[in-house]
């Protein structure tokens, strides 16, 4: 292992490349990032932000730019974990999953009524009900009543339960964990991902960052076994299991630091930047 060396590098974006629900990386994060890219391997992302949450961060990573300034290179990035993969330079998806939310955000709905629900409406913004805690940044386009929102085709379902705190570490819900185990989603129709602060993301089947990866790998030509990721979460696991090579943060949960290849130092200690220097320092 020790000469292998990535074709690709995948990085999750909250609590890997920036802290949770942050914008902007390190000084030294960003250039471990250019140092790979101007060594000739694609840097990407594969996060649980939408497109529009996501491209702040992304742009201040440099990958909407070639080395060095030069002309920009085609590069995706997956986005809503795993639903879509989105072109930098030519603004569009590539790849997207669409799901029926009804029945889904119906069986939720009904096990906890108090909860709000949101949907990814393309590449524009949220369509929410009244209940959705808008307390984190984003687009939201325009509250809508639930019967409403379960006709909107999505790349996600978005449910919350409120007065859930967010927490300061990337773990799992067990209050949203026990809902959507309660709602019995059918597996045939929707995948799901359990997040924090009362948080359930809903999918198509089988969509996860795992799936995301492989089809930008696809894309690019390049197997999994040369494929280097780098995440803190659960819902990173999909994209462990599948790379060549995976590394969790150091402040990663215990579970998620048992999936990983390796660990490397927290998000606050530039952990991102102290492996990507291992080969292009």
């Amino acid at each position: 292992m020790t000469s292998w060396r990535p074709r690709l590098v995948v990085l999750d974006l909250d609590g890997t490349t920036v802290g949770l629900n942050q914008v902007s990386p390190t000084p030294r994060v960003r250039r471990a990032v250019a140092a790979a890219i101007r060594a000739g391997v694609p840097v990407s992302v594969a996060t649980g932000r939408p497109v529009w949450a996501a491209l702040p961060t992304m742009t201040e990573l440099g990958l909407a730019v070639g080395a060095g300034g030069d002309e920009p290179e085609a590069l995706s990035v997956v986005c809503s974990n795993g639903a879509l993969v989105y072109d930098m330079v030519a603004h569009r998806a590539v790849h997207r999953r669409l799901v029926d939310p009804g029945p889904a955000v119906r069986a939720l709905a009904k096990v906890r009524p108090e909860a709000g629900f949101a949907v990814e409406d393309g590449l524009a913004g949220y369509r929410y009900t009244a209940q959705f805690a808008r307390d984190f940044p984003s687009t939201y386009l325009a509250e809508v009543d639930l019967e409403e929102l379960a006709t909107i085709p999505t790349t996600r379902l978005c449910g919350r339960i409120p007065g859930v705190p967010i927490p300061t570490a990337h773990t799992q819900c067990e209050v949203a964990a026990s809902w959507v185990v309660a709602a019995e989603l059918d597996p045939e129709r929707y995948s799901y991902e359990i997040g924090y602060a009362g948080w359930v993301d809903v999918a198509a089947p089988g969509v996860n960052k795992g799936s995301g990866v492989a089809l930008l790998a696809r894309d690019l030509g390049i197997d999994a076994e040369d494929v280097l990721v780098i995440g803190d979460g659960s819902n990173d696991l999909s994209m462990f299991a599948w790379a060549g090579r995976s590394i969790a943060m150091g402040q990663a949960p215990p579970e998620v630091q048992a999936a990983a290849d390796e660990v490397t130092l927290p998000v606050e200690e530039d952990g991102v930047a102290h492996v990507l220097e291992r080969w292009f320092g």
